[in-house]
């Protein structure tokens, strides 16, 4: 495979090294996680240095194709990952009750991590021409788009994952939004969304889901049960203070009183260990990142590629800020990796795939 020159040249360092620093303290963070492990930390640490290798291959790929034509094959990378979320369904291996994953000589895949992007691609490819001729968009012009949400959608909440579900969901319609809407449009998608979450509570839903919406409403209403998760992160992330720990002297998760502490609450370790300071610092990183997926989604060379980069960015800031939300107790407790920093193969190389389209748009606003 032969990289044009001239597409390194216009390469975003900005991103490259904002993303490296949130992988970097990732690692730190991850090794001090899982150190406490009957396994030990190493088998964590290079596997995920293995899915970090496989996402540099995979942006390395992503950026030698124009995102246009890229945009263009959507339609066939919405098909694969749909038929792979069928597929996790029907023969995927099944842990802590959910059926989630392919177990393939030993790697745990998660193909529903792979729809998130893949989606923002797809709905951007076919949504950009309103846009493009600064149209608002109707009830009939989003039902299209919608459609082809929902059905992941569904799919991914059945496994049961609510918490990638609802990324891939309010993802689109912060596409949408951003493409623009009639105002009778987004008065139906709010009524649309309250039926939604009537149906959701009555019949998809189950009962653990319901629980941990209870909790949040009433954490002490079930704390050694479904509250427990929220009480431990409060009392790691609270004992922080305002300096931390220290590196590797947080207490709360070496003691193993926070379940998932190296997944979806790998943040109470961080907050545990360098406090608020560091936290600001960590949101700091975040929020510059963010801020560069709206800088190229601003000077994208067209339509495409600006919502293309929205959308991709609308992925990082809902993750980050739902995962931070949830450990500190300002949002119920779902399933969502905080990027860079939580562990997990499939979730860091779907933010990797994020990243090379990223590049991918801002290097080509130089040259087409």
């Amino acid at each position: 495979m032969k990289v044009d020159k001239r597409k390194l040249y216009h390469l975003d360092w900005y991103l490259i090294i904002n993303g490296l620093a949130l992988f970097g303290v990732g690692m730190l963070n991850l090794f001090s996680a899982t150190s406490s492990f009957y396994s030990g930390a190493y088998s964590f640490i290079l596997k995920q240095l293995a899915a970090f290798s496989f996402g540099l291959i995979a942006i390395l790929i992503i950026i030698n194709y124009d995102y246009r034509e890229l945009a263009d094959y959507s339609k066939w990378f919405y098909i694969v990952s749909l038929f792979s979320i069928v597929l996790v369904l029907a023969i995927g291996m099944i842990a802590g009750g959910a059926r989630r994953w392919f177990n393939i000589f030993g790697i745990s895949i998660q193909p529903s991590e792979f729809m998130k992007p893949v989606l923002v691609l797809f709905i951007s490819n076919m949504v950009y021409e309103y846009k493009k001729e600064r149209r608002l968009m109707g009830l009939k012009d989003i039902l299209k788009p919608l459609l082809y949400t929902a059905i992941p959608f569904v799919l991914i909440v059945k496994q049961p994952d609510l918490g990638t579900g609802i990324i891939v969901l309010i993802t689109a319609i912060s596409i949408l939004c951003f493409v623009g809407l009639k105002k009778s449009t987004y008065a139906i998608l709010g009524i649309a969304g309250a039926i939604l979450s009537y149906v959701a509570w009555h019949y998809l839903l189950k009962p653990y889901q319901k629980m941990r919406l209870y909790s949040f409403i009433n954490i002490d209403s079930d704390p050694s049960g479904f509250g427990y998760h929220t009480k431990q992160a409060l009392i790691a992330i609270g004992s922080g203070k305002f300096f931390g720990k220290g590196y590797m002297e947080g207490t709360q998760y070496r003691l193993q009183f926070i379940p998932e502490h190296h997944t979806d609450f790998i943040f109470t370790v961080f907050g545990e260990e360098w406090g608020f300071l560091g936290s600001i610092f960590l949101f700091m990183l975040f929020m510059s990142f963010i801020y560069r997926c709206i800088n190229i989604a601003k000077n994208a060379g067209d339509e495409l590629g600006s919502i293309i980069a929205f959308g991709l960015g609308a992925i990082i800031y809902f993750q980050f800020t739902i995962n931070i939300m949830m450990a500190i107790h300002l949002s119920p407790v779902v399933g969502i990796p905080l990027p860079f920093i939580s562990y997990g193969g499939s979730s860091l190389l779907s933010v990797l795939i994020c990243t090379g389209l990223l590049l991918n748009i801002s290097m080509r606003r130089y040259m087409f």
